[in-house]
């Protein structure tokens, strides 16, 4: 049974615990209990819909703001197999685009698994500008991290920096990443 307490705890690190299962854990050590990972995934994602409502209508905002937006500038691509499934996206806003101009010497790309609202890997293009911050460059957010879902990536980037070569890449550990680093090579040397 879950208490109040017990769902007070569950919203409080549901964005703190990388994965359902450690959640499930601390829930059950802290309470004493033995819920299973998918009671525990229903609490928070019925959390999620009571608080912020439904992530299905937050991702339709995003592509209807994200398309308008691009229209006064930015770049943004979708990738949708069918009009009900999601598959991949990238956005670049206009100021992302402009620092792209001068701030490709060192690009950081980072995936996040599943840390977000839509519950969908995203990935995060970062630069460093001359006074040594951290400036983003793009975002894109993946159905799956494979290392098909990178070489579109990677390719939407080209298409938005109108071919200039960044200088250094860094990318962090993501095995679909990795395992797309032959891809990810080709891609770069084309550039």
């Amino acid at each position: 049974m879950f208490t109040e307490e017990i769902l007070k705890q569950i919203a409080f690190l549901k964005g703190r615990v990388k994965t359902y299962l450690n959640l499930t854990r601390i829930i059950n050590k802290n309470f004493k209990t033995d819920f299973e990972v998918t009671q525990v995934k229903y609490q928070v994602r019925k959390i999620m819909n009571q608080t912020y409502g439904r992530a299905e209508e937050d991702a339709y905002k995003f592509v209807k703001l994200a398309e308008e937006k691009s229209k006064n500038g930015g770049y943004f691509n979708c990738y949708v197999i069918n009009s009900s499934t999601f598959n991949r996206t990238i956005y670049l806003s206009d100021i992302m685009l402009k620092y792209a101009q001068y701030f490709l010497d060192i690009v950081i790309i980072d995936s996040t698994y599943k840390r977000n609202r839509f519950n969908l890997p995203i990935v995060d293009v970062i630069g460093i500008n001359n006074y040594g911050q951290n400036v983003m460059l793009a975002f894109g957010l993946l159905s799956e991290e494979t290392s098909e879902a990178y070489k579109w990536f990677f390719a939407e980037l080209k298409k938005a920096w109108k071919n200039k070569k960044p200088l250094n890449f860094i990318i962090d550990g993501c095995i679909s990443m990795k395992q797309g680093k032959s891809i990810f090579d080709k891609i770069m040397k084309d550039f």
